[in-house]
């Protein structure tokens, strides 16, 4: 089985494209991150947000990133602890 921290990102639709470009550039400096896009809720756009574990946690910079690049609107939830899949 493999481990993994997860989030979930929301933010307002209006922030689309903001979100999007932070999310590749938070891909291309953690390029083993699975980035999937949930079902929106009303007016906000969710992603879920996948790091695996091996040793260690490369999330651990997740939540600063979006405190510092990200609005006072949007909401990341997490870090979540899961186990997926089979060996």
């Amino acid at each position: 089985m493999k481990e993994e921290y997860n989030y979930t990102l929301t933010v307002p639709v209006e922030d689309l494209d903001k979100a999007r470009t932070l999310l590749e550039q938070l891909q291309a400096n953690i390029p083993q991150a699975r980035i999937t896009r949930k079902p929106d809720r009303g007016d906000m756009v969710r992603f879920y947000l996948c790091f695996p574990y091996s040793g260690r946690r490369i999330d651990a910079a997740v939540p600063d990133f979006f405190a510092h690049h990200g609005d006072n609107s949007w909401d990341l939830f997490g870090p979540n602890y899961g186990v997926w899949g089979l060996k």
